[in-house]
């Protein structure tokens, strides 16, 4: 009688909730120039369907899906910046919300800047190598601090797990006011079986792994608006394979300056560093020019200079890229 009862209140509370269907999307063409010669290039284009199922004191469920039509991306690279499908249950007031599905790992910047936007993009290739999975968790804040508990499989969106080993990630970030900045400081450890490339293959992770091996890595971020200034800074630390194997490092940092509403520049610098393998750098400049009144659209543009040394190369790439963001 009891389990009956439930079953009669949470039918006629779903008839009493209403939904609310928001439909975004946007396409991203771009233009690529390196020493190998030039190309036109489609990231992506996709759609966002966000459905919310509120009553009238409460959200029930969110849930959001995100379709796309082919980029030039082959199928690995592609479940860099494409796949999210979940849903986000609130457990009521003050209490986490729970999120299940295929959702962007809440480690470092990730978990609170967009990349899948950016013509530029955080070391997460390099530091990780994953950036969407297939997972469950929970996500929340107490007072003004926000914090993520990610469970996931490993191997990116749309595959099963192939080996008994989950990827465990948890995220703290306070954030508070110093002066006239706002600071967000996050605090976030993983451990966990990913996709793995000794750093001299690296160039050519885009093909897919080989090998999957296990991975600890801790990062401190930050994020800071000052007025038209915003910093972005993060570092990273672990090891592969084992606690006793060789050490991995990384470093990022970027500012852009809102000297318009229309122009925006910016650079950014980072460095990934493996003990016994070599490290990569790189270094761009850029500016995001948004035309008046046209938020929906912007032109992002940058110079980047690559430097890869290991023991089986030692080369300077350049790349100059170009991409048009339509918003819809």
């Amino acid at each position: 009688m009891s389990r009956a009862l439930v079953l009669v209140l949470t039918v006629a509370g779903w008839a009493n909730a209403g939904t609310k269907v928001d439909l975004n999307g946007g396409i991203y063409p771009g233009f690529r120039i390196d020493r190998d010669g030039s190309s036109f290039t489609l990231m992506g284009a996709e759609a966002e369907i966000t459905a919310r199922v509120s009553s009238k004191t409460r959200d029930i469920v969110t849930a959001a899906f995100q379709l796309w039509a082919q980029p030039d991306m082959n199928d690995w690279s592609m479940g860099y910046h494409f796949g999210l499908a979940y849903a986000v249950v609130p457990l009521g007031l003050r209490l986490p919300q729970i999120k299940v599905g295929q959702a962007v790992i809440p480690f470092g910047l990730l978990a609170d800047y967009d990349t899948h936007i950016q013509i530029v993009q955080t070391p997460f290739a390099k530091t990780l190598s994953q950036r969407i999975d297939l997972g469950a968790g929970l996500q929340g804040s107490i007072a003004q601090t926000a914090y993520a508990l990610w469970v996931s499989n490993g191997t990116g969106p749309y595959r099963l797990d192939n080996d008994r080993n989950k990827v465990v990630t948890l995220r703290i970030a306070p954030k508070f006011l110093l002066g006239d900045a706002e600071m967000t400081w996050g605090v976030s450890g993983l451990a966990g079986t990913l996709p793995y490339w000794q750093l001299d293959s690296m160039m050519m992770a885009m093909d897919g792994p080989h090998f999957y091996r296990m991975k600890y890595r801790a990062a401190l971020d930050n994020t800071t608006d000052w007025g038209p200034v915003t910093i972005r800074l993060e570092g990273v630390a672990g090891k592969d394979s084992a606690l006793a194997g060789p050490m991995v490092y990384g470093y990022y940092g970027e500012v852009r300056w809102a000297v318009t509403d229309w122009l925006e520049p910016m650079v950014k610098y980072d460095c990934y560093h493996v003990a016994d393998q070599g490290s990569h750098r790189s270094l761009a400049a850029g500016f995001t020019f948004t035309p008046l009144h046209q938020t929906t659209v912007n032109l992002q543009a940058f110079f980047q200079q690559d430097w890869m040394k290991t023991m089986m190369m030692n080369e300077r790439l350049w790349n100059v890229a170009t991409q048009v963001t339509v918003r819809f």
